[in-house]
């Protein structure tokens, strides 16, 4: 096991990348992107405690010392691993916060959201860092700052937009962001967590999941005349 990449280096806290450590040098790099695939591979087969980084490097089919010149420890690189996952989604949902109207917007924002969590490997990626994060706490903050926080974030600035203009009443916009995703999730994301079902929903179930979503949180949020 690489002891500097299963914790910190000595003084180093755990920390993501948009707080600490190095950033990627060339984010569209073939190299980066090779190197986040493996981890993300090695991350999910081996766990983060126990995942070597000669091994990720073997996989990536490059250098140690080039893994370390993009990411400066494992957690850097597990974060990154979220982010480079979230990025495309993140960049649909805040395309999708256009000037059509509310319904629209939030049936094609809870749609993205749900189906990123419906994709393959997205679940394993939860179940490492549930399993892991007793024993590195800081695993648990990552995940969360570069993945699920930053969609509240998005959806909550768009619903305080639509108070400000009048057209929802959501005087407490990041609470009622959380309250429409959680409602778009509903119990379908904890029962193939604890792999109660080991099928993800198809199309036409998503979009009846998100559609009454939809209808609830507007029910409770527009503006009466």
């Amino acid at each position: 096991m690489d002891h500097d990449l299963t914790e910190p280096r000595p003084g180093e806290a755990l920390r993501s990348p948009s707080s600490g450590g190095r950033p990627p040098a060339s984010a569209g790099s073939a190299k980066q992107d090779a190197i986040i695939e493996a981890a993300a591979e090695v991350f999910l087969e081996q766990g983060f405690g126990s995942a070597n980084m000669d091994e990720i490097a073997r996989r990536a089919g490059v250098s140690k010392a080039t893994v370390y010149s993009h990411f400066d420890s494992k957690p850097a690189l597990f974060g990154a691993i979220v982010q480079h996952r979230c990025q495309r989604t993140m960049s649909a949902m805040l395309a999708e916060m256009s000037d059509q109207p509310v319904a629209g917007t939030l049936t094609a924002v809870g749609r993205q959201f749900l189906d990123v969590l419906m994709m393959p490997g997205s679940l394993p990626l939860y179940r490492v860092v549930l399993a892991e994060a007793p024993r590195f706490p800081e695993l648990g903050r990552i995940f969360y700052e570069a993945g699920p926080d930053r969609c509240a974030v998005a959806l909550a600035q768009y619903l305080a937009d639509q108070h400000a203009r009048g057209v929802l009443h959501v005087p407490e916009a990041r609470w009622a962001a959380e309250q429409f995703l959680s409602a778009v999730l509903g119990q379908i994301h904890i029962r193939m967590l604890l792999m109660v079902t080991g099928e993800a929903p198809g199309p036409e179930e998503r979009t009846r999941y998100v559609a009454a979503a939809v209808s609830t949180f507007l029910d409770g949020c527009q503006r009466r005349a």
